[in-house]
């Protein structure tokens, strides 16, 4: 134990001694040196100025008291005036004896005795000088000991000896308690004067009663003014008055508190000194702090002189109102993003500065952006001074947007022009149009009224003007100078001219433009930004809030899309410009008349040539193109802007994307097959076709009820030829008698087998010319739904006549590969029986025909016997193989020749029909009735 005790101290020692780890600490140590400089430093020289004043009034004190002295310690000792007349009245006596020849005795001399004023007097007085010399004297020895802890703190350089230093003698001070020394100085010098003044009572009771009284009356208001100057800090923590004994009474009131609540068993009070009570209330959240906050920044922005020094406040605007908060905000398309959200601890003293009349903060930033456009700032200088602006500026017009304080009325900022100057620095243009935007939206929020009165009053003029009567311009001219954009050149002309039927149709646009398309004008400046606009998610929230409707202008959109997709698709395709498509997908959203209309081209290009299409775009604006597709592939013919492949592709596009509709849109899709089967047979109408199908069958298959399955049952869409029997009127009973109708389920498997036709027909036709538009993507997309249960084998012997020719077609081998890895044939890759997670009965094998299952194994076993004589170092070609063969083996082993795999009305059906069979009731089938009967005959 010894030996490890001594083994740790040399450990230890040897790590002290280590040179090398103090230097590593010097950066540690030098943060300690300059926060301990700073307090010491601050400490010594205010004991240094406290200690110079009260040695200048003890001096001029003990100088005042001397003189008072010199008077009344002779009152201790026999006044020598009395004695002279003591022996003259002597001599006088005797010498009127000796005249008569008498003897008269000869009395005694008079015993002196101090009046008890004077003892008292003197005594109070020599104190108190005793009290004031002593004072200056440890008033000079602590200046002296307060410049030598300096001059000791200071011997060394070394930053680790120094802070050690300062350490050593900050806690020999405390040690020693130079505070308490510090603080016993004043009071001794208090003490001094209360003793003279109580000895000049003394002094003045002998002389005169009048003088005594008043001289009392003083000493009485002295200390009634100590003691209140004692005790007003103990009750208000805010008042400057305090004496070198409040400090005292508080540890004695502390006490007694302390002692209290022991007794009565209540908690423990905490040992707070009146400094740490007095912060703890200068801080602590109350209705008087906020008043104390709005009237410090009051004072300070009417303090700032110049630019140069509102400019630090007007950078710490925006994060005093936005920025990280406690709770977790949602943030843009309603996602829950990092917490980054209105701040709203200041924000009513912002919003004071703002409206207070001596203060007028937006001025007084106007005047700071106006300061740039002098030239006599640096061009860093001048950058910073711009984004400082307009942040703020962004961050104050936040204060006053309903979204988010719905109280508070819109600031009105168009009386300050400067504000929506068109700057031509693009690192300032980010946050100018950020805090443009958002200024302009309330100014038209603020003007909504006026506006709206200007409108009503703008239709009277041109009644009468049509009547020949000449209206009054002059409401015209007010409101019209209210506005922001061009307000002032319109009433300028106004007044210049007379009003006619066009100023007036001027006016109206300007005012409508103003109230609607703010929202436009940023997201179209927006779009032109080297990057993201400043706060670009929040204030793209906030300017799409709109008391007021948007102007739908087809033709302006139009012009606006095509040139942004223009100018921005190589950007969005090569960095990451995700706010130009947010903008994009906005536009076309928001501005868009409702009914249909033709598409424009920017969106139409935006379609073929962006990379990546983000999924928001098609949840937003899917159902929209898809709604104007028809009237855009119907015009067309009559001189359409675009190509009919551009057009074509773009659909393409749109229908390959990966969205779900949700709900029926089988009209939709209806006309845009007709449109389409219009223009004629091309390679990209071919894929186009196929994939308008392929989102018909969805559809159909999404709107079909319990009531209206069976009138779908034999839609157009669907093969004729069908392995699935409608089923009118089935009901199934499970095992807790709960009855179920399957007639959902049924109408999906008699879409999935015309999903299987439809496959076979776009296979077919892969072997032919022209060949499809992507075929390959085609043919994922149409082929990756569930496995069927049941398929006429009309349809099995297409699809494999279909994979078959594919091994003749030049680019067959193209999709072969893709038709190896389709979904629906996953049940012969896979051992058992395939389930669907939301399916209660696995799925079986579902190739009934033994014509198609040959075809397709001698096709896949030819395909194989290529792939063999490749190397298969790639592992998605082993895998191929792997799949290949796996087909090969199990289509035979699957339906062997001699047990034919009957017809199946549905597999969720087919479950609780082996499982109920006792509760189903039986259904006839009418072989005659016609399409739009109940039944439809079941031709497997």
């Amino acid at each position: 134990m010894d030996v490890e005790q001594k083994g740790n101290g040399a450990t230890q020692e040897k790590r002290a001694a280590d040179p090398g780890d103090e230097a590593a600490a010097a950066k540690l140590w030098a943060v300690y040196i300059s926060e301990a400089e700073k307090y010491d430093k601050g400490l010594v020289e205010s004991w240094k100025s406290d200690m110079q004043g009260m040695l200048i009034f003890a001096g001029l004190f003990s100088a005042s008291l001397t003189a008072f002295l010199i008077e009344s310690y002779k009152t201790l000792n026999v006044d020598s005036g009395d004695a002279t007349v003591q022996l003259l009245a002597r001599i006088s006596h005797q010498l009127e004896g000796s005249a008569d020849g008498s003897t008269l005795p000869i009395p005694s001399p008079l015993s002196f005795t101090p009046t008890t004023a004077s003892v008292v007097c003197n005594a109070l007085w020599f104190i108190s000088l005793g009290l004031s010399l002593s004072c200056a004297l440890i008033a000079t020895l602590l200046d002296q000991w307060a410049r030598d802890f300096l001059h000791r703190s200071e011997i060394r350089s070394a930053p680790f000896i120094r802070a050690r230093i300062f350490s050593y003698l900050y806690y020999g001070l405390k040690r020693f308690h130079m505070h308490t020394v510090v603080e016993i100085i004043p009071l001794l010098l208090h003490a001094s004067l209360f003793l003279f003044f109580s000895g000049l009572v003394a002094f003045l009771i002998p002389i005169s009663r009048i003088m005594t009284i008043i001289a009392a009356l003083i000493l009485l208001i002295v200390i009634v003014t100590y003691s209140v100057l004692t005790l007003l800090p103990l009750q208000y923590f805010d008042c400057p008055y305090r004496t070198p004994l409040s400090g005292g009474v508080w540890r004695l009131f502390r006490s007694y508190k302390w002692i209290w609540a022991q007794s009565t068993s209540k908690l423990t009070l905490s040992d707070e000194t009146m400094v740490e009570t007095m912060t703890h209330r200068a801080v602590e959240d109350s209705t008087e702090r906020t008043i104390r906050d709005g009237r410090a920044l009051v004072w300070t922005v009417k303090s700032l002189a110049d630019d140069s020094e509102l400019e630090p406040f007007v950078e710490g605007i925006p994060d005093v109102l936005w920025g990280l908060s406690g709770y977790p905000v949602p943030v843009f398309r309603g996602s829950v993003g990092p917490q980054y959200g209105q701040r709203y601890s200041y924000t009513d003293h912002i919003r004071e500065l703002v409206n207070n009349p001596d203060v007028r903060l937006c001025d007084r930033i106007e005047s700071h952006l106006r300061s740039c456009d002098t030239g006599l700032l640096s061009a860093e200088t001048r950058k910073r001074r711009l984004i400082a602006s307009y942040k703020a500026l962004w961050a104050i017009a936040t204060l006053f947007h309903p979204k988010q304080f719905p109280t508070q009325p819109p600031l009105n900022f168009s009386q300050w022009k400067r504000f929506f100057k068109m700057e031509e620095d693009s690192d300032v243009l980010h946050y100018s149009v950020s805090a443009q935007a958002l200024m302009q939206w309330n100014c038209a929020n603020a003007l909504e009224t006026r506006s709206l009165e200007l409108l009503d009053y703008l239709v009277k003029c041109r009644i009468d003007l049509e009547q020949g009567h000449e209206p009054d311009k002059r409401p015209i001219i007010s409101i019209l100078k209210e506005f922001l954009l061009n307000g002032d050149y319109h009433a300028e002309r106004v007044v210049q001219s007379n009003l006619t039927i066009q100023s007036i149709l001027e006016i109206e646009s300007l005012i409508n433009n103003i109230r609607y398309n703010t929202r436009l004008h940023y997201l179209t400046r927006a779009a032109r930004l080297d990057s993201e606009p400043y706060q670009w998610r929040e204030n793209h929230d906030l300017v799409s809030l709109p008391s007021f409707k948007f102007s739908k202008q087809e033709q302006p959109l139009g012009y606006t899309l095509d040139d942004i997709v223009e100018e921005q698709i190589q950007k969005l395709n090569t960095r990451n410009c995700v706010w130009i498509d947010t903008i994009i997908r906005d536009l076309y959203c928001s501005y868009t008349p409702d009914g249909p209309t033709v598409i424009p081209a920017g969106m139409i290009q935006y379609l073929n040539e962006r990379t990546e299409i983000d999924q928001s775009f098609w949840f937003d604006c899917a159902a929209r193109l898809l709604s104007n597709f028809p009237t855009t592939l119907s015009m067309f013919s009559s001189g359409f802007y675009v190509t009919e492949d551009q057009l074509l592709s773009a659909l393409w596009r749109l229908t390959s994307s990966s969205h779900h509709p949700g709900f029926d849109r089988s009209a939709i899709y209806s006309s845009v097959l007709e449109e389409v089967a219009n223009l004629g047979v091309s390679a990209i109408s071919i894929s186009v076709t196929a994939l308008v199908k392929n989102k018909l069958y969805d559809s159909l298959a999404w709107g079909a009820t319990d009531e209206n399955w069976l009138s779908r049952f034999n839609h157009p869409l669907l093969p004729a030829e069908t392995a699935v029997a409608a089923q009118p009127g089935l009901v199934v009973v499970d095992q807790d008698n709960i009855i179920i109708n399957p007639a959902q389920q049924i109408m999906w498997n008699r879409i999935n087998e015309g999903m299987v036709a439809l496959l076979a027909e776009f296979i077919e036709l892969c072997s032919l010319e022209p060949f499809p538009y992507k075929a390959v993507e085609t043919l994922q997309h149409i082929g990756r739904y569930t496995p069927p249960t049941s398929v006429h084998d009309v349809h099995q012997n297409r699809l494999a006549q279909g994979i078959g020719k594919l091994c003749e077609s030049p680019r067959g081998a193209e999709v072969l590969l893709t038709v190896a890895s389709l979904y629906i044939l996953t049940p012969y890759a896979e051992e058992g029986e395939y389930f669907m997670p939301s399916q209660e009965a696995g799925l079986k094998p579902w190739l009934t025909s033994s014509h198609a299952r040959s075809t397709i194994k001698a096709t896949f076993s030819a395909y194989a016997e290529t792939l063999s004589t490749d190397t298969l170092s790639d592992s998605e070609s082993a895998s191929l193989l792997l799949r290949l063969r796996q087909f090969i083996e199990r289509l035979d082993s699957l339906h062997p020749a001699d047990e034919p795999v009957p017809s199946m009305p549905g597999s969720f059906a087919l479950y609780f029909l082996q499982n109920n069979a006792d509760t189903v009731p039986d259904i006839e089938e009418d072989e005659n009735e016609d399409s739009s009967g109940s039944l439809e005959v079941n031709e497997g």
